[in-house]
């Protein structure tokens, strides 16, 4: 993709579906500019009324001489007509940006959800390759400098263009010398102008990555709040900040010299065309080769047509500011997705669960091996245990089986069929998960459990609370299954958040069941009751559990110790302590 083609293409993409509205801001800007023009030819016919009112020769094309109209009835009824063309160009004036705005703000949606949608029904890597707020930076940012590129085409180009051809042919007929001025003057400003806006769309491009850089310094910053005080980083976390800020502020202060060297050149080049009207205005009167309605109308079109002049010149700086958000746009929208579902994928529906890795191989995003050939099977309603220590690969394996990331060699099958051949959805539909980051989103209790099931009753959803031990505190609360429980359930506690996702997959009732340190924020006790709702709800179903305290899996059918992306050990508790391998040195460090 040229890189100058962003913002056309963004526009060929996204606006064109709102043309109604951007058909009606063309119409109301033509009529804009138009009225405009009328109000400089009415000014010089007022002009030339009041020369001749006051004895001066008027040439035979004057409205006094067409029509015979008495001078100071003229000059009343043309007063009459300007304000009437005024009326007109305000209320047109107020339609285009009224409809340019609507139009523009349609479209913004259609691109941030497209944008959303592709990043979020795409693949799971991508959400994992950069930090969140250079994602919300797409959204946030790179946005408003498309609306104000998109505002701006929508509103200057065709009304500037129309004013400034309208003005221009007006004064041609009025005075084609006075009018060669104008067209000498402001062309060689372009140059410069044209050149700076190049400037502007590299300057910008940087700059909107790098508010994605403090976006993500901004959110680490207030989420990580209570290690910053813990550990008194206070001065630590604000020197940063303070970097992210001058870095903000320098690139920001590059693009808006650049923006801002426009106007100073186009106002240069409206004073010396000013200048020359005036100055060959005040000699073609002296010899009588022009009139006052002449000079007064020349300088209302020039007042008139100036702002607009200026505006295009500016628009090419903000639409390449915006070209550059439109790039980035297109980022996201054209990269591939690799785990996207093959063209023949089955449906699958009613599983029984047997789940099997056969010789699965996984490398990290950095090429480092995460699983060296992982084999194991789970028949299905048994309960699986994986364990080992920190960065085993434990949790790649709930992570192929969802098939967030397919192998890179090796097979991953449910009800011996390869996962790869069936269709994502229907597959993830088969399991539920229930993960140590306890994400909840910022809704009721209930919604936040509904999720597991969205057709799902009051009733169910009470009951799977009932079972996840979440009842008696969800009731207690003052809102009882209505309360918010805020940003990332920043209004529950640890337990009370683990507690609420544990409820959300009983109600999905799905024959796999993933457990990824399911209960490690929950005290003693109620992991306990958890413990005992969970092997109720677990038969008749696979359960795959990960943990990192052993006593969690003590019941387990299989215990899988993973050690370097290998299996190395299997057995049931009681089998792997009397071999006195991994699993019991782990059990000892435990114990100890």
């Amino acid at each position: 993709m040229p890189e100058k083609a962003g913002l056309a293409r963004l526009f060929g993409r996204f606006f064109t579906a709102h043309w109604g509205w951007f058909a009606a801001g063309t119409i109301a800007a033509v009529v804009t500019s138009l009225a405009g023009v009328s109000q400089g030819v009415l000014v010089k016919f007022v002009g030339d009324t009041l020369q001749y009112m006051i004895g001066d020769d008027i040439a035979t094309d004057s409205l006094v001489y067409r029509f015979g109209i008495p001078g100071i009835g003229l000059i009343i009824g043309l007063t009459v007509a300007i304000i009437i063309v005024s009326i007109v160009r305000a209320g047109s004036l107020y339609t285009m940006t009224l409809a340019n705005n609507t139009g523009v703000q349609r479209a913004l949606v259609d691109i941030q959800k497209a944008q959303f949608d592709h990043l979020t029904f795409g693949d799971y890597a991508r959400l994992t390759d950069a930090a969140s707020g250079e994602f919300v930076s797409r959204f946030i940012n790179d946005t408003n400098a498309i609306r104000e590129a998109g505002l701006r085409v929508a509103n200057n180009l065709t009304k500037g263009v129309v004013t400034v051809i309208g003005a221009l042919v007006s004064m041609l007929l009025i005075d084609w010398q006075l009018t060669l001025v104008m067209l000498l003057a402001y062309p060689l400003a372009f140059g410069p102008v044209i050149a700076l806006g190049n400037s502007v769309r590299k300057r910008a491009k940087r700059a909107q990555q790098q508010v994605g850089e403090v976006t993500s310094l901004l959110s680490e910053g207030f989420q990580a709040g209570r290690v910053v005080k813990a550990y008194g980083l206070e001065t630590y976390q604000s020197d940063r900040m303070k970097r992210g800020f001058k870095d903000r502020a320098r690139l920001y202060l590059k693009v808006l010299a650049d923006k801002a060297a426009v106007d100073p050149i186009l106002e240069v080049a409206g004073g010396i065309a000013i200048a020359g009207v005036l100055a060959i205005s005040a000699w073609r009167i002296s010899q009588g080769d022009s009139t006052l309605g002449d000079f007064l109308s020349f300088l209302v079109l020039v007042g008139i047509a100036a702002p607009e002049i200026r505006a295009l010149g500016t628009l090419n700086a903000v639409a390449q500011e915006g070209g550059a958000a439109a790039d980035r746009v297109f980022e996201v929208l054209l990269s591939p997705d690799r785990m996207a579902d093959k063209p023949d994928a089955k449906a699958i529906s009613g599983v029984k669960g047997d789940v099997r890795f056969d010789d699965a191989r996984f490398d990290y995003p950095d090429g480092s091996p995460a699983l060296k050939g992982l084999s194991f099977a789970a028949t299905a309603g048994q309960t699986i245990a994986i364990v080992g220590p920190s960065g085993a690969g434990k949790s790649t394996v709930f992570n192929l089986l969802l098939r967030l990331y397919d192998p890179a060699s090796g097979r991953v099958l449910v009800d011996d069929q390869d996962i790869t051949g069936l269709r994502s959805a229907d597959l993830r539909a088969q399991m539920a998960l229930v993960a140590q980051d306890a994400a909840l989103f910022d809704d009721t209790i209930l919604a936040n459990i509904r999720l597991g099931k969205i057709t799902a009753s009051d009733d169910e959803i009470i009951a799977a609370a009932k079972r996840a031990d979440a009842f008696d505190f969800i009731q207690g609360l003052p809102g009882g299954f209505e309360t918010p429980v805020g940003e990332q359930g920043r209004n529950l506690s640890g337990g009370q958040r683990q507690r609420i996702t544990l409820a959300r997959a009983i109600l999905r009732d799905a024959p796999i069941l993933l457990l990824d340190e399911a209960t490690s924020a929950l005290d003693a006790d109620s992991e306990a009751r958890v413990q005992a709702a969970l092997a109720e709800f677990a038969k008749d179903r696979t359960t795959l559990v990960i943990a990192h305290r052993l006593s969690t899996v003590r019941n387990a059918d299989q215990i899988l110790v993973v050690e370097n992306g290998r299996v190395v050990e299997t057995g049931r508790h009681d089998e792997l302590m009397a071999e006195g391998g991994v699993y019991a040195r782990l059990a000892e460090l435990q114990l100890n």
